[in-house]
């Protein structure tokens, strides 16, 4: 992979002084094996390359035809390459990705989109006609920022480079308040915006065309694009999507190091794991296994399907693969406290996952350190592998009057759990009775629910038009049927997001993640796929139950109520620790910076009660929100 820059200027001639500060940036805050530029007098273009695959030590980006009239520059990994090899008629397989796009290129145009599969930001500068084309892949996996001013369009990887162009690019208070009203964990709710005025993000499946005064968004793909599937029954699409996963998972192995992968006992990272497994074995390689594991006892749970350590289970799936490298991490017992400067500095950005993210870096610490070059993981695997909540699907078959089917999937659901049908009848009744006014409600309504906000924090912010514009879910506890599903699948937000996170963590710590669940086959797949086989005869999560039954002990597979329960013990450090972060907190929730954004009667009224407890957890992780915040203002 690779950070890419560069500033045009489509009427004058360019600063390109300050690509050298640009360059010295990203050599002190990113793992990069080599970096060039090109310079010509009104742009300048830069290329910071990681060694992650054989090929990419020879990578020379950018890439400059003067001959034929453009420049390029990539962050790319390409996932089929034999396939573009084939069609452009290249026999020479230690062809960078970088040489292959620029052949691409030259041969279709931009329609070059429609045959790139794989992980990929581009920045193509038409010097013949004075124009400039941004390029993100279909699931926006690989960031890059933008700022088009006064003429000229600069973009970058990292955000912050971009403030070492442009002084005078000022933080985005709309998307500040995005993000303190965003329902649950939701970080951002506009895809393309930033915490940075006037900065965007390239939207997924999108590719921008930039003039001196205009810019111009093409959507070239969507999960709803044609698929090629003739599946006709239960069984041929389970295969189907055995072949598929098994496929993606492959793809998601090309490098020249050792593999690793952030897995828990859940039917997500585990499949991702144990398919990457078994390739592995057939070259003769390890799968580095890391797991997170509570450090302190965590909080008594009366519901015994959830399972807050899950190291006996890990184990078990080890023992089934020989090949599996196993460690159990705990971050060395720290609380996630005081990791939340570092997790907001490699960020960039407000983020709300601060519970596990620094486990998550510990994680990505550690594979590098074993000499990992990818980390696999199954994030986005409840909406794609392993969607298919028993509720959702049926009550989309009684939206669409399936009432027959309906009743069988009930009554296998309820008789495999235990549970009462006349009982679960009467509950789907009510339940979805509730439901579908929900829904058929015609006016937008959303409070948000942090109880810490400012009480005029709205003034001001459009929060309705926002919210509406973005298509932002604020519906909740109720089922998701299909077409809400489809809508939901492909929400540009949640992969601007996820596509900065993974990018800006593999600069940090030299690797590059993987997320086999979010495949853009697999979201094709998903798509299509008809949803009541989703929960296929009352079996929740069947695709995976289905298909990948050599894969897992039954003991995990049979078990549908069964819970993961992810850093159950992180109020538990927090608490152990108060006497020494209790004040720092404190000091920093009261800061003036956060004025006009926390109702610090709220929090002194919530700190005066000294220690928190467990029942504070729910408080006390909206109140962390706004100490990421603090952390956030304070570097920018």
């Amino acid at each position: 992979m690779s950070a890419i820059w560069g500033t045009i200027d489509f009427k004058n001639t360019t600063d390109s002084s300050v690509n050298r500060k640009i360059t010295d940036y990203y050599n002190t805050t990113c793992k990069i094996d080599h970096i060039h530029s090109i310079i010509e007098q009104n742009f300048y273009f830069g290329c910071g390359v990681q060694n992650l695959t054989a090929e990419a030590a020879s990578e020379n980006l950018p890439y400059s035809a003067a001959d034929k009239g453009y420049c390029l520059t990539a962050d790319a990994i390409l996932d089929n390459r034999a396939e573009l090899m084939d069609r452009l008629c290249i026999n020479d397989t230690t062809i960078p990705d970088g040489t292959l796009i620029c052949l691409a290129y030259e041969n279709w145009g931009l329609d070059m989109v429609k045959y790139l599969r794989g992980l990929f930001s581009i920045a193509i500068y038409d010097v013949t006609y004075n124009t400039a084309y941004l390029i993100a892949d279909q699931m926006s996996s690989r960031c890059l920022y933008y700022y088009h001013i006064n003429g000229s369009l600069s973009f970058s990887t990292l955000a912050t480079p971009l403030r070492l162009m442009h002084h005078d690019i000022n933080i985005n208070d709309f998307y500040i308040k995005d993000f303190l009203t965003a329902p649950g964990l939701m970080p951002n709710i506009i895809s393309s915006d930033t915490p940075f005025k006037n900065v965007h993000m390239l939207n997924p499946g999108t590719y921008i065309k930039v003039t001196a005064d205009s810019i111009e968004e093409t959507h070239y793909w969507t999960p709803a694009s044609p698929i090629d599937c003739n599946c006709s029954s239960p069984s041929e699409y389970s295969s189907y999507f055995r072949g598929l996963y098994e496929q993606c998972v492959r793809d998601a192995l090309r490098t020249d190091g050792k593999t690793g992968i952030a897995m828990s006992s859940g039917l997500d990272s585990a499949t991702v794991g144990t398919i990457a497994a078994k390739i592995l074995a057939e070259r003769g390689s390890n799968l580095y296994s890391f797991t997170y594991i509570p450090f302190e006892e965590p909080a008594t749970d009366r519901n015994k399907n959830n399972v807050h350590n899950e190291m006996e289970s890990v184990k078990m799936i080890h023992k089934m693969y020989p090949n599996i490298i196993g460690e159990f991490l705990n971050n060395n017992g720290k609380n996630c406290y005081e990791d939340i400067p570092e997790c907001v500095r490699i960020l960039e950005m407000p983020l709300k996952a601060c519970i596990n993210m620094p486990n998550l870096f510990e994680i990505y610490k550690k594979a590098a350190a074993s000499s990992c070059k990818v980390v696999l993981c199954g994030q986005m695997g409840n909406s794609t592998v392993s969607h298919g909540y028993i509720d959702d699907v049926l009550f989309d078959l009684c939206l669409n009057k399936k009432y027959i089917r309906f009743l069988k999937y009930l009554n296998n659901y309820s008789k495999t759990v235990k549970e009462s049908r006349k009982q679960a009848l009467k509950g789907c009744f009510r339940y979805f009775r509730y439901s579908k006014k929900e829904y058929n409600t015609c006016t937008f309504s959303y409070t948000p629910d942090n109880p810490f906000l400012a009480e005029n924090i709205i003034d001001g912010y459009p929060l309705s038009e926002r919210y509406i514009k973005s298509g932002t879910p604020v519906i909740g506890g109720v089922p998701t049927p299909g077409h809400i599903y489809r809508d939901y699948l492909y929400l540009p937000a949640m992969f601007t997001y996820l596509g900065a996170l993974e990018t800006k963590a593999g600069l940090a710590f030299g690797i590059v993640l993987r997320d086999p669940t979010k495949d853009m086959r697999m979201l094709n797949f998903c798509y299509h796929l008809p949803y009541h086989l989703f929960a296929y005869n009352g079996i929740p999560r069947w695709l995976i139950r289905s298909s990948c039954r050599d894969l897992l002990p039954s003991s995990l597979l049979d078990n549908w109520l069964r819970y993961g329960v992810q850093n159950s013990d992180f109020m538990v450090r927090l608490i152990r620790d108060w006497n020494t972060i209790g004040p720092k907190i404190s000091d920093e929730l009261l800061s003036d910076s956060l004025e006009g954004y926390i109702n610090q009667y709220a929090v002194k009224e919530f700190l005066s009660k000294g220690i928190p407890t467990l029942n504070d957890s729910s408080d006390f992780m909206c109140l962390l929100f706004f100490d990421v915040l603090y952390h956030f203002l304070l570097n920018n």
